[in-house]
């Protein structure tokens, strides 16, 4: 559909993923902001009626993070808006109806229970000093969850979870296929080669390979 219009169109992946934003936010390499995108885009010469379409499955910020960008370019569109909501469940398939959650959360304490309960927890030791940094290594497996819960796993995920990701898998398959033939790609974040392949980088790659001609741009940070 963009391209039967006769138009050319620059495919724009913001890149705000949770793991990324945990994983190179630390290290201060931060993902461009909607208003400096734009604001790169009209210094290279992209008129206001440009045609963008936002890929990635996943934006961490929702359309919040898009308004200032979409004031500038108001041809802002993504799959929801150039499918209908059949054309996207045809894409998925059938899918059987998940059984429901049938786990109960634990009985409610009262008052009396739970100070009985602390007096026989025992002694509280003190809370150790944290330990020092030690370098990351590429062959750890360590995730964002550590950071934000008190454990360093995340929990077993429900069907329904992963179902989601099956979905935002297929979002992503589909937005990369429109991201390398689109005429022009703009990447908001990638990981330079470093650790495994991002989205961004696998299209640059992709394009690079398959079509040099077409503008692929790299925005130093």
């Amino acid at each position: 559909m963009l391209q039967a219009t006769g138009g050319l169109y620059l495919s724009y992946h913001p890149g705000l993923v949770k793991n990324t934003l945990a994983f190179h936010g630390c290290a201060e390499l931060f993902q461009l902001k909607s208003l400096q995108v734009g604001l790169l885009l009209r210094a290279m010469g992209y008129p206001p009626n440009t045609v963008i379409y936002l890929a990635g499955s996943e934006t961490f910020g929702g359309q919040r993070f898009i308004v200032p960008l979409q004031a500038m370019y108001t041809n802002l569109v993504d799959r929801t808006s150039l499918c209908s909501k059949k054309e996207l469940l045809n894409l998925i398939g059938p899918e059987y109806p998940l059984t429901p959650n049938l786990s109960q959360p634990p009985p409610v304490k009262n008052e009396k229970q739970l100070i009985e309960e602390w007096k026989k927890a025992g002694p509280r030791p003190r809370p150790l000093p944290p330990p020092p940094a030690r370098p990351f290594y590429q062959h750890e497996n360590e995730d964002w969850y550590g950071w934000v819960a008190e454990t360093d796993t995340e929990p077993d995920f429900s069907p329904m979870d992963l179902r989601k990701q099956a979905h935002r898998l297929l979002w992503d398959a589909l937005d990369y296929y429109v991201s390398v033939e689109a005429d022009a790609f703009f990447p908001g974040f990638n990981n330079d080669g470093s650790g495994w392949p991002d989205f961004s980088s696998l299209v640059m790659g992709h394009r690079l390979y398959q079509t040099p001609s077409r503008v692929t741009n790299h925005p130093s940070r």
